[in-house]
Parts: C-alpha cells; structure tokens; sequence
C-alpha cells in the first residue's frame, strides 16, 4: 500500500523528492534493488541537498559491486552531512573491496571517531589492521567492538583470526570458543579453531571441530583438509 500511496502523491507532483526517496525505502524492503536504486536517483534529481540520498543509493551501488560509484555517492553524503558515521564506515567498506586499505583505516576511524557506539566500524577497522598485518592495532579494535556488543560472535571469531596470525594459538582458541558459544552453528568459527589445533598438534580436538564444521556445511571445503 504504501508504494501506491507514494506513487498517487508523485502523480500529482512529480518532483517530490521525498515521495521518490519514501518509494525507494519502499522497494528496498521488498528486495526490489533496482526499483529503489532508480527512485533514489529520482529523488537526487529532484533534491540534491539530502545526505541521505546519496547514502542509500551508495549503499545500493555497493551491493552492486560498483565500489567506485558507490565512494562517490557515500563522499558527497558527507560534504552535505559532515559527522555522517554510517557513511564513512560504508566508504571504508568499498574503499577496502578496492583495496584501498590506508583509505579503508581512514574511513572506519572516522566512523567511530563521529560514533563511538558503532562496534561494527570498529569491527571493520580492525579487519583493515589485520590485512594490513598489524595484528595487535587490529586485536584492540575488536576489543573495543566486543566491549561495545559483549555477544559479538563476528568480531571473537576475526580477534581470534589476529591472535591466530599472530602465533598466539591458545588466545585464537579462546576466542574461537567464545564465538562458537554464542553462535553454536557458526561454522568458520569451528574450522579456525580446528586450523589452530592443527598448528598445536592436537590432532583429535582438530579432527572433531573439522567434522562439525561439515555437519553443518557439507559444502565447507576448507573443512576437509
């Protein structure tokens, strides 16, 4: 109902920019990606003032694997919005796909730095440290995530990926435990720790967690090695 309701208000007066963008939210939650790219571009047309035009229509052009456009959009939803956390952090995201890591780190540490409570930027900007090889910077970004989202399975599982790179194998297997834990089908998490069994040579504890990585992902071919 409400994309009827959108399209009756943009009958009577086409450039109605946030009847595009309402539209366009719209669609997005039905899955209807391009519909929503397209009613977002409206809504830019129509207003090019909104930040959170270009914020969404980046997102929509990231998960197109347009990383280029999408850095576009993201940098001029934060010249109209200047402390624009989620938009730095996205820009991070498709700067790092573009392997644009010293970029990527900039991004995410403004991100938290206009939000401190964004565990996920911190997150992302310790997976930037860690491709970067600086394991322990990253190892105390994920701190900083898991002491914001005490059940952040995602970032004890990477901490424990940093600790594993950084040969503390008994650290790794502590947070790849935590992150099973929480997430007890979480299959990456049973194959890293069964990868740093396998550097302890704890063969049978390395043998079980392989096992149940397949259990619950037959497709999971790391698990087999």
């Amino acid at each position: 109902k409400a994309i009827g309701d959108f399209s009756q208000t943009l009958a009577a007066d086409p450039t109605y920019h946030e009847a595009h963008f309402e539209m366009g939210m719209a669609y997005l939650g039905q899955n209807k990606n391009d519909e929503a790219l397209q009613e977002f571009s409206a809504a830019i047309t129509a207003n090019n003032k909104q930040a959170k035009y270009y914020y969404y229509r980046g997102m929509l052009k990231f998960q197109k694997e347009d990383y280029e456009g999408a850095i576009n959009d993201y940098t001029v939803a934060i010249s109209l919005k200047k402390n624009y956390a989620y938009a730095y952090n996205d820009r991070g995201s498709a700067k790092r796909k573009m392997g644009d890591l010293d970029g990527a780190i900039q991004d995410y540490t403004a991100a938290v730095k206009n939000n401190p409570k964004l565990a996920f930027a911190y997150n992302n900007l310790g997976s930037a440290k860690r491709k970067k090889e600086d394991y322990n910077g990253a190892i105390g970004e994920y701190n900083q995530a898991i002491r914001l989202k005490k059940d952040y399975y995602i970032a004890y599982n990477n901490r424990g990926m940093a600790k594993y790179d950084n040969d503390d194998y008994e650290g790794a297997v502590a947070d790849f435990t935590e992150a099973i834990k929480i997430k007890a089908d979480y299959a990456f998490a049973l194959n890293n720790r069964a990868s740093t069994y396998i550097r302890m040579e704890e063969w049978e504890k390395a043998v079980k967690d392989c096992n149940a990585a397949i259990k619950l992902n037959a497709d999971y071919a790391d698990a087999y090695y």
